[in-house]
């Protein structure tokens, strides 16, 4: 396989759309997996997750009449979608594929959004008459909580394009070709530094090293390396005389998912393919394995666009603290109010954090100068972190259970020692 490695990246003069092991290709675009085990909404979008998927997704009439047909044929009465409500209208909804909010929606009238709790299930039983494709507001996370409910779940993972046995493809995902440095050229090049991996990895036959644009691409790419040795890789973005880096292969920088507590610099960035995933700076000359990535048609999936980003939190915030958000999607910065201009007034500041998906939340706080108290809580109001002392802490991080919390910071007027309170900084993102 190896040999063949070379030519894998010739395109096919015609292609057809295929789905991963296990799934089903629905309506020409849909590749989709039933689990009839009943879980949690977390359990089931914890599972999808592991294949590089989500709970099934619906955005017009005619998903929603396929996903009924193909789950009734199935025998299954009920199932899980993959979407989350943190409100009572259709706008405080966001797919789980982060393509934000409900184009088209079928929620029953006597189960709106939010109202039973903040994730949907279908009807699909024709037993439920008018009902039967209808949605429903259901609780998520916790077994244990009155609200929650277990059902069968449809996973959902984009379709992919068929290659042949002599353009051959380890790791095929989105449209897109994925290849380990141990992979190429007999592996005589298993490792490199930046430049040179990046200079294999442009070569004609390939493309360049892979840029990353959703969580979802970034959970593919850490299960490339499950149950391997490799703990960190080089990603396809340098930086230029600043800090602001770019993806080598032109794309758009439309995700981003930099570790907030490494304050490592250097103009190459790698990923943590063990852990969460983080990116970090490093310098160039540095020898490590890579990853590269060709496309092998146009995007069968596109990533979320920028103005679909920009609807993420659409309070009218105070300012760049996002003090007092009644909905704050992860990922995203909270401070105390004026942050880092410590001269602004003492101002209580509270932030109901979500994020999306079977995602936890990773609060990285990479500033604490203050007297102040600030506390977490998790969606059930149990304090799952308190932060009363010391003034000065090194970079920390706190991970919530589930995927909604909320935090509070009352500052103080002063403390024991004379240093000025200069506040708090914190990077939210989703982590698994």
């Amino acid at each position: 396989m190896q040999s063949l490695l070379l030519f894998f990246f010739f395109i096919p003069i015609s292609y057809c759309l295929i789905c991963p092991k296990e799934y089903i290709l629905v309506n020409d675009q849909k590749c989709l997996k039933i689990s009839w085990a009943a879980a949690t909404h977390w359990e089931a979008e914890t599972n999808c997750t592991a294949a590089s998927g989500t709970l099934v997704n619906i955005k017009n009439a005619i998903d929603n009449r396929a996903v009924v047909n193909f789950a009734s044929n199935a025998g299954l009465k009920t199932i899980w979608l993959g979407l989350s409500c943190f409100g009572n209208t259709t706008s405080s909804c966001f797919w789980d594929d982060a393509s934000g909010n409900p184009i088209y929606e079928n929620f029953n009238s006597y189960s709106p959004p939010g109202y039973y709790g903040s994730c949907a299930s279908m009807f699909i039983s024709s037993d439920y008459g008018t009902s039967q494709g209808k949605w429903s507001s259901t609780g998520c996370n916790n077994v244990d909580s009155m609200m929650s409910a277990k059902q069968p779940y449809i996973c959902e993972t984009p379709p992919t394009i068929e290659t042949t046995f002599m353009s051959p493809c380890p790791f095929n995902y989105n449209g897109y070709c994925y290849v380990k440095s141990q992979d190429i050229y007999m592996s005589s090049f298993p490792s490199a530094n930046g430049t040179q991996a990046s200079a294999y990895c442009s070569r004609p036959q390939f493309s360049n090293l892979a840029s990353v644009h959703s969580k979802m691409e970034l959970d593919f790419i850490r299960n490339i390396y499950k149950g391997t040795n490799t703990t960190a890789i080089y990603i396809g973005a340098q930086a230029a005389a600043t800090d602001e880096f770019n993806w080598l292969d032109g794309s758009k920088w439309d995700f981003d998912y930099m570790d907030p507590l490494n304050f490592n610099k250097g103009k190459c960035l790698v990923m943590d393919v063990q852990g969460d995933g983080l990116w970090s700076q490093v310098d160039c000359t540095q020898k490590m394995e890579y990853l590269c990535k060709q496309k092998l048609v146009a995007p069968v999936t596109p990533a979320p666009t920028k103005s679909s980003l920009e609807k993420k939190n659409p309070e009218n915030l105070l300012d760049a603290s996002n003090c007092n958000s009644t909905l704050f999607l992860a990922p995203g910065e909270i401070s105390s109010f004026g942050y880092p201009d410590y001269s602004s007034p003492p101002t209580y500041c509270t932030w109901r954090l979500v994020t999306l998906g079977p995602y936890r939340l990773g609060i990285f706080f990479d500033f604490w100068a203050t007297y102040g108290a600030l506390n977490i809580y998790d969606e059930f109001g149990a304090n799952i972190g308190q932060f009363l002392s010391p003034y000065s802490r090194k970079p920390f991080v706190r991970y919530t259970p589930y995927n909604i919390a909320t935090v509070t910071f009352e500052p103080k007027s002063g403390g024991a020692g004379s240093e000025v309170d200069e506040g708090f900084h914190a990077t939210v993102l989703p982590v698994s």
